[in-house]
Parts: C-alpha cells; structure tokens; sequence
C-alpha cells in the first residue's frame, strides 16, 4: 500500500484555517521495521523535503519491508514562513520535543510528533541543513556511548548513510526530535548540510542516496541492485561534540561579517575566523576561535547583529 494522508492540527490562533501535515507512507508486501523520516522541522530547510518528495516518487510496496513513513513538511507553520521558527509564536520546533498537548501552536506540534509518529518508529531519521543564515558541513550525525549497543545501532547506521563527515554525539541536548526517540529507546540519525535556502546537488545526492543506504542498512529493501546503494571508498572523519548549536559562539556588534577561513578548517585557539566590519571601513570585532577545533558552522550570511551565532567548533578527539 502506497498513499499520501494529511494529520489535521488545531487551527492558528485567532483563525478558523484548518493547518494540516502532509505524510507519505508506504507499506511493504513483506514484513519489517518502521523507519520514519522528517524533514521541515525547521521551514528554510529544504534538502530534506526534496529527499522525501524523490523517494516517494520512486519507491513501491513491493521494494520494502515493513512500513516506511514519511513527512515532508513537520513544520507547516513555519514553512509557510520561510523562517527557521514557527511565526506564530517564535518557537523552534527543535527545541520542544516531546511538546505540550496544551501548550504553544509549536508545542502542540511536537507533541503530535512525538505521540503519533516518533513513539510507533522502530528507527528515526531527520533531516536539517544549515537553512537561510548558517553555512553548516554536510554530515550524519549519532549517537556514540563506549559499550552502549543503542549506540552501537546508531553508528553502524551512521556508517551505512555513508556521508565523509559523521559527528558523534555523547550528550544530547533536550527538546530535539532526536532526544525524543533516545527517551523512547528509538535508534536515530540526523544530518546537516550546507543550506542556503536552495539544495546543492552534492547534498541532494548524499541525502538521496544515504537514505537509501540506510533503508538497504534496516533491511527493508527487498532487491537492492535497484538502488544505489553502492559507495565509493572514501577516508571519513568523525568529530566529536554535543551537537549544540545554541553553544555557538556570538557577535559582539552589528556589522558585515568577511569570513577569513572555509568552513570545515580545523583551527587552534585563537585563530581568525572571521572580522565584523562597519560599512564605513571600521573594524568592529576580530572573531577569534574560542578553542582548538573542527569548523562546523559559520555564518552564511554576511550582515550580522549582536547576538548572532557566528560559529561552531567541534572536537577533532573523543572525550
């Protein structure tokens, strides 16, 4: 079985609209797992939705096992927004979860989420970028806890997606989709890629394409010589953090940021990472990194307010 359906959710305050999610699902003619996938928890995030809209597409009941439930869009409110926060209350989606029944329009969300789609997964994937103001690297990330087989599930999948760059996770921050399925013993991944408000092809085929693998990993395909599932050799890094990106560091002034290093360098502490100019000339503020590390964001956008993320560093070393 092969259809679309749409959850209905309350309508936005003061409006009788109704606001509905889109989910795609597909039922194999044999049995297995239950994989789940997100995209649009954030709304300028689009690699993922592309991803999920091409899949849909292409596959059929009678290439998988088990069930395969796919959302698009998680976050209607703010995709009709463009904005990486639901308009109507300035929520992040991904800082709510597991949500409120009766809380915010976001909250109310990621309690639905939660409830009607995380807690029936057998295998969680989300898929985020660095949407309108954050370049990010393109990476999978997971869980990694030494001695763990939860986190041993989580990396094994992290290594079937087959991106070059994984991140390693042995704290999770609350409030993420992720960390909901943690509490509920559900494995997952995520990723990240460059953003921009527009998908590069680099991203769209290793978000395609690692997503396959992963069906192929949990296997659910039923013939995978259909599918590239095939990965050329490739040297993979792993970095190390908690994956926070509200610990980025800020701007201390409005300004126009000029970068001073490609995102992914590996810096030492107290290197430039960038400089916050006036538009008279002036230098504002030297951005110098706060630590040894791995550059995992920077800002993509180049007019920045105090406050601002500005960059985020992970570790090239396990704790």
């Amino acid at each position: 079985m092969k259809h679309t359906y749409r959850l209905l959710l309350e309508g936005k305050p003061d409006e009788g609209d109704e606001v509905w999610i889109p989910a795609f699902e597909i039922a194999g003619d044999e049995d297995g797992p239950n994989l789940l996938i997100l995209a649009g928890i954030h709304g300028d995030e689009y690699e993922g939705i592309e991803t999920i809209l091409r899949l849909f597409s292409e596959l059929l009941p009678e290439d998988i096992r088990g069930n395969l439930l796919m959302i698009p869009c998680a976050n209607p409110y703010a995709y009709e927004g463009g904005t990486r926060l639901s308009p109507d209350d300035g929520v992040n989606l991904a800082r709510v979860f597991p949500g409120q029944q009766s809380g915010t329009v976001t909250e109310k969300l990621a309690y639905e989420l939660h409830h009607r789609m995380i807690a029936k997964a057998d295998f969680l994937l989300d898929l985020h970028s660095g949407g309108t103001h954050y370049a990010v690297a393109s990476l999978v990330g997971y869980y990694q806890e030494e001695g763990s087989a939860f986190s041993q599930r989580c990396r094994e999948a992290a290594e079937a997606f087959g991106a070059k760059l994984m991140w390693a996770h042995d704290e999770i921050s609350p409030g993420r989709s992720v960390s909901s399925a943690q509490a509920l013993g559900i494995p997952w991944l995520y990723t990240e890629a460059y953003g921009g408000r527009r998908v590069r092809q680099e991203d769209a085929r290793l978000f395609y394409g690692g997503t396959i693998r992963l069906i192929n990993h949990l296997e659910m395909l039923v013939d995978p010589l259909k599918w590239p599932i095939d990965q050329q050799e490739m040297e993979r890094k792993t970095i190390y953090s908690d994956g926070n990106f509200d610990h980025s560091a800020t701007a201390e002034e409005d300004g126009f940021f000029i970068p001073a290093i490609p995102l992914e360098s590996e810096v030492r502490q107290g290197d430039l990472i960038g400089t916050i100019y006036a538009l008279d000339g002036s230098e504002l503020q030297r951005v110098l990194a706060g630590s040894d590390g791995f550059l995992v964001m920077i800002l993509g956008i180049p007019v920045i307010r105090k406050g601002d993320p500005v960059y985020l560093l992970a570790s090239v070393t396990s704790s």
